[in-house]
């Protein structure tokens, strides 16, 4: 039935006195939805009855897509909270020890970012200046002639300088003026401090 058929089809079964579920159920099974028969129902008995039904008020259709965006929104924020937290459950968030950069030295570029990454989160590769760039410590490693070089802000401390003297880095004399060089059979750390960086190489004997 069209929309005029099933007008008037309650009009004449609210004539005959049917009551309100017979009406719906008649209309439902001659093909009309059940919300459009209630709502067609509700709006014929407040035509014939003003006074003694309300009038029907169509509801609002966009909040059938509030519950849904609210767990669309839901999920993205708790999936990137748990990416958050699986990043900081997997980084150590710590510095750079002598030990990390003769990991890498070791391991090649292939894996600095997702290495660097497990130190401290913020790594990234800079393509321009060929370089490993973490903005949130104001650091960076780049290779440069067969040398890993790391930058930081100057060391505060003198745990990078302990932590070599106590896994037999001789400290030796040579090196430019302002730098300190440590070495072992199979590697050499050199370690120039500025007023505001400190930078760090690592290079093969």
């Amino acid at each position: 039935m069209d929309k005029q058929q099933v007008t008037d089809q309650i009009k004449w079964m609210i004539a005959d006195g049917n009551s309100d579920q017979e009406i719906e159920a008649l209309l439902i099974a001659e093909g009309v939805a059940r919300a459009e028969a209630k709502r067609n129902l509700a709006i014929i008995k407040h035509e014939l009855f003003p006074n003694e039904y309300p009038e029907f008020i169509e509801p609002n259709k966009r909040r059938n897509y509030l519950w849904p965006g609210l767990l669309i929104i839901t999920a993205i924020i708790l999936g990137g909270l748990y990416s958050w937290h699986k990043n900081k459950i997997n980084t150590a968030e710590r510095d750079l020890t002598p030990a990390d950069m003769i990991l890498l030295m070791k391991a090649g570029p292939g894996v600095y970012t997702a290495e660097l990454n497990k130190i401290n989160s913020g790594w990234a590769y800079n393509q321009d200046n060929d370089r490993w760039v973490n903005k949130q410590r104001k650091t960076a490693i780049a290779i440069r002639m067969g040398q890993t070089l790391y930058m930081c802000p100057v060391l505060r401390d003198h745990s990078f300088q302990d932590y070599l003297e106590n896994h037999n880095f001789r400290n030796v004399l040579y090196g430019k003026p302002g730098s300190t060089v440590f070495e072992n059979d199979e590697f050499m750390f050199t370690i120039q401090t500025s007023e505001h960086y400190t930078m760090i190489s690592l290079a093969y004997r």
